[in-house]
Order: structure tokens, then C-alpha cells, then sequence
């Protein structure tokens, strides 16, 4: 049904509906990196386990996508998404009522990424089906609008709550929203039932193990090591694996195995004209696998520094997560001032590649500025030119990126492309997390560890110095403040006297390390854009 054709609910309902939707997604996200540390208290557990639930979310999300959209090829977009509204709201209410860290993983983790998957990748599909051309092009910025805003709502408005009322009633915003969601899309459209045959389970399993596999193996590299052992995994008493081999390597080579499996059996599928997560040849359209990639790539710079910046001002500047969140504000503030304003009055007017180009350019040019940012005497005020210039890059990058991602495949594809694109930007988002923020962990015990040692004045071996260091890491990231502040009172008396300039002086090193892979990271994405079709290949 065209535009014009449509009633008025159909015309703004659902459409803000759907972008509420990517609203509630985005915060709940960005709200817990600025609650950690009361988790942390009222839980009695570690930071590193809620670095942990944030890396699992994503993970959950993107290995359940693919099956996620088979189910809705089965039962309609509209059925799924429904339900995975209401696992969802199960997963935040479970979160908030927490008793334990363990109870935490799996309601934040687990319960909310699977009710999430649906919701990720339904809009877009959504919006196209109500909307047609220019239409279209702005209700699919206001997606873009209200996820970025839900994340700068998560921060302040979650760190505001949690510092007057307590982190559990974080998540009430969340939960008022829901029905208000569910009253709004009564009239989004149904989509049919693409075919009725029986669903692809197997390969759904086996997208799942070999995202999964991966995807954990990044997350656990800064507790276990990229590949010589920090400490030993254990399952039941039983190490794994039974050699000097870190535990990462060995997961991320049996994901790789699992994704080659997944990929053998989606050929076979084809082959027999039977059910299918994905078509092959949608994976075999390079413009499109290009696009992915540069996108995902962009996904996991941000999201990392971003999480960087949540561990890194806190210990420097002293700021508590609210003041924490209002320092990393200007960064969201900017891409999504310049979003919109790029959308607006830029995009259509010049060649896509050209602001693809530019907005990636800006960008390395505020990681730059954000490296020299980084020392002893920075304030928040210091930080804010270069955070405003990655944000401005990042908001001219994401105002064409998607444009041209799924300009690269027909509208019979758009859903299925849907699907995977959201797939990889949570990839993206946990890849992150895991490479950029296990280099500042692993960079500043390093650092401290090094430090330490001249200041003792003592000899130590190769091997005494990567132990301090292994044993560093799993106190930056498993103990309490309370705890970290015992260890670190434990040092020997000679190190006390400089032991604050010792943290501080190692937590700077550290992340200007960091921001300095970001940049290479930057850079790279920058150099695959190159290679980015000039228009639409459909």
C-alpha cells in the first residue's frame, strides 16, 4: 500500500513506533557503562564480569539474527517481533531485580539479546514497506536519530536515576516504555509468510555456535591471553586446553570451523531448494560484503573507544558515571547533530563515496586530536574539540553509509540484508569492546607493573614480570574498588609514596596506546571505503 493510500495511523503510528523501539534497544545498552561501578557494590562482583554481560549481549544478538529472520520467514516480521518485544521487557524486569551477578549475566545477556535480535532488524524492513523514495529516506534517518538518542539517554538519564534512586530503577524507563510501543505498532503492517516449510534448524545452530565460539573467545582475550596462557581455563576441573595454549585461539579456531560448517550447509540447502537462513547469493554480492565490512569495522572503533573512555576518565579525573557520561556527551551530541543535519541538506547532493571519504577523514582527524588530548593535566573541557570532530566524522559517515549498504541490493533483498547488516554492527559493537578495551587493560597493568619494578629498585625475570602483569589484569578487571584499593595497599612501603602517580601516569600510557590501534583501526576503514561502488549495482 502506497503512502498516499494510507490511513493516518499507518502514517504515524507505527513509524514512531518503530523508531521508539530502536530507542528502548540503545538504551538499554548504553545505560549499564554508566551504573558499573554500583552493580559492581550492591552485586559484589567485578567490573570484568559486566565488561563480560556487555560483550555477551551483542554476541547473543548477532549469532541469533540469522534464525531470528528464518523464524520470521515462517511465522511473519510482525508475530516476531511481538514476541521478542515481550522477551525482552522479561529481560529487563529479570535485570533489574538481580540478586546476583550470575542472575545478571544471563537476564541481561542472554534473555534481552535474543528478544532484542528481532527488534534490531525489524525496522528497517518495516519502514520500507510503509514508506516509498524520499519518504523513506527520512523516516529511516529517524531511526538512525532515536537509537542515537536512546544511547545519550541511557547514560545521563540511567546515571542520573542510579545515583539518586538506585541502579535497578535504571531500567524503569525501559519498561514504561513498552506498552506504549506495543499501542503504536497495532497498525504496522503484516508481512506474509515467505514460505511455510520447515525451519532451518540446523543451520541456525550452526550460526549460533560459530558466532558464539568467536565472538567469546575475543571477549575472554584480556582475562586468558590472545595466545600464551594468563591463567587456565577450567570446565569441571578439567583444563582446556590441555597444552600452554590460551583458551582464546582455541575457541575463535572452533567459531572459525562452525562458520565454515554454517556456510557448507547454507550451499547444500540451496542446492536442494530447501530451507535456508540466507541466500548465498546476497553473500556473494561483493558491493554489498564491502559496505558491510567498512560499516562493521566503523561499529567497532566507536564502540570501543567509547567503552575506553567509561573506564579511562573515571580512574584519571575522578568523575563519578553520571559526570563520566556527560564527558563522553559532546562525541553522541555531535554525530547526532551532524546526522540529521547531513541527511538534510548534504546527502543526494554530492557523490555518495565523497562524504563516505570525508566523514571517515574527520573522524581519524578527532582520534588525533583525542591522542594529544590524553595526559597528566586534561580536564573534560580539553577533551571536548576532539570529541566533537570524531562525533561530526562519525555523523557524516553514518548519514550514507546505510544508504549505500542497501543500495546495493534489490527490494526483494532488503529484509534478509536487514538481517545481516544488524548482525554485524553487533559484531562490531563486541568486537570492540573486546580488542580495544583488552589493549588498555593489558597496556596499563603492563605499564603499572613496569613502573613498580624500576620503583622497587629489584632485578625480576621475564617470567616474574608477565606474572605480575597476568595477575594485574585479573584485578583491573575482576576485583571491586574496595578490592583494588586493598591489593594495591598491600604493595610493598617503597612503591606507596608514588603509587598514585605510578596509576595515573600507566592509566594515560595506556589509553593513548589504545586511542593510537583506534587510529589504525580508523585508518584502515578509511583505505576499505576506497573500494566502495560508486551507486546503486540493483
Amino acid at each position: 500500500m502506497r503512502l498516499e493510500q494510507q490511513s493516518f495511523l499507518q502514517k504515524w503510528y507505527s513509524p514512531t513506533g518503530l523508531c521508539l523501539t530502536l530507542f528502548l534497544v540503545a538504551y538499554n545498552v548504553s545505560v549499564v557503562p554508566a551504573i558499573m561501578p554500583r552493580i559492581v557494590r550492591d552485586l559484589y562482583s567485578s567490573m570484568g564480569y559486566i565488561q563480560w554481560a556487555l560483550v555477551l549481549l551483542p554476541l547473543v544478538q548477532a549469532s541469533f539474527a540469522p534464525t531470528c529472520e528464518n523464524l520470521i520467514k515462517r511465522f511473519g516480521r510482525k508475530s516476531v517481533f511481538m514476541v521478542g518485544l515481550g522477551l525482552f521487557t522479561v529481560g529487563v524486569l529479570a535485570t533489574s531485580v538481580s540478586p546476583n551477578m550470575g542472575f545478571f549475566v544471563v537476564a541481561y545477556s542472554l534473555i534481552t539479546g535474543l528478544g532484542a535480535a528481532p527488534l534490531i532488524g525489524s525496522p528497517r524492513d518495516f519502514i520500507s514497506r510503509i514508506y516509498q523514495e524520499k519518504a523513506e529516506k527520512y523516516a529511516l534517518l529517524a531511526l538512525i536519530v532515536f537509537s542515537i538518542m536512546g544511547g545519550l539517554t541511557g547514560a545521563l538519564l540511567g546515571g542520573w536515576i542510579a545515583s539518586k534512586y538506585g541502579w535497578r530503577w535504571s531500567f524503569l524507563p525501559e519498561v514504561l516504555l513498552v506498552p506504549v510501543i506495543v499501542i503504536l505498532l497495532q497498525s504496522a503492517p503484516r508481512t506474509p509468510q515467505t514460505y511455510t516449510i520447515p525451519l532451518d534448524w540446523i543451520g541456525g545452530l550452526l550460526s549460533f555456535l560459530g558466532f558464539g565460539f568467536t565472538l567469546l573467545g575475543v571477549s575472554l582475550a584480556g582475562e586468558y591471553g590472545w595466545w600464551m596462557p594468563k591463567q587456565v581455563f577450567k570446565i569441571l576441573d578439567v583444563v582446556i586446553p590441555p597444552f600452554a595454549l590460551s583458551i582464546v585461539p582455541t575457541l575463535v579456531a572452533v567459531g572459525v570451523v562452525f562458520l565454515g560448517m554454517f556456510a557448507a550447509w547454507q550451499r547444500r540447502q540451496a542446492r536442494q531448494e530447501k530451507a535456508s537462513l540466507l541466500r548465498a547469493g546476497l553473500l556473494r554480492q561483493k558491493p554489498f560484503l564491502l559496505a558491510l565490512f567498512t560499516a562493521t569495522l566503523h561499529f567497532m572503533i566507536t564502540t570501543g573507544m567509547q567503552f575506553n573512555l567509561y573506564q579511562f576518565l573515571p580512574a584519571v579525573l575522578r568523575l563519578n558515571p553520571y559526570q563520566t557520561a556527560l564527558a563522553v556527551l559532546p562525541f553522541s551530541l555531535a554525530t547526532l547533530i551532524v546526522v540529521v543535519y547531513t541527511t538534510f541538506k548534504i546527502v543526494g547532493r554530492v557523490p555518495p563515496k565523497f562524504l563516505i571519504y570525508n566523514g571517515l577523514t574527520i573522524f581519524c582527524i578527532g582520534v588525533w586530536q583525542l591522542h594529544n588530548a590524553i595526559h597528566l593535566s586534561m580536564t573534560t573541557l580539553s577533551l571536548l574539540p576532539a570529541l566533537v570532530i570524531m562525533g561530526a566524522g562519525s555523523g557524516v559517515f553514518l548519514a550514507q553509509i546505510g544508504v549505500t549498504t542497501f543500495s546495493t541490493v534489490a527490494r526483494d533483498d532488503m529484509a534478509e540484508a536487514s538481517g545481516i547488516y544488524n548482525s554485524f554492527q553487533n559484531l562490531g559493537n563486541a568486537l570492540g569492546r573486546g580488542i580495544l578495551g583488552t589493549a588498555l587493560i593489558s597496556t596499563a597493568s603492563m605499564k603499572i607493573v613496569d613502573q613498580a619494578i624500576t620503583q622497587l629498585g629489584k632485578g625480576v625475570s621475564l617470567a616474574q614480570r608477565q606474572e605480575a602483569i597476568n595477575r594485574l589484569e585479573r584485578v583491573i578487571q575482576t576485583y571491586s574498588r574496595e578490592e583494588r584499593r586493598e591489593f594495591f595497599g598491600n604493595l610493598p612501603a617503597v612503591i606507596q609514596p608514588s603509587l598514585d602517580k605510578i596509576l595515573d601516569v600507566s592509566a594515560v600510557e595506556a589509553m593513548q596506546t589504545a586511542v593510537w590501534l583506534g587510529l589504525i583501526f580508523s585508518l584502515a576503514c578509511l583505505l576499505l571505503s576506497f573500494f566502495l561502488p560508486k551507486s546503486s549495482s540493483v
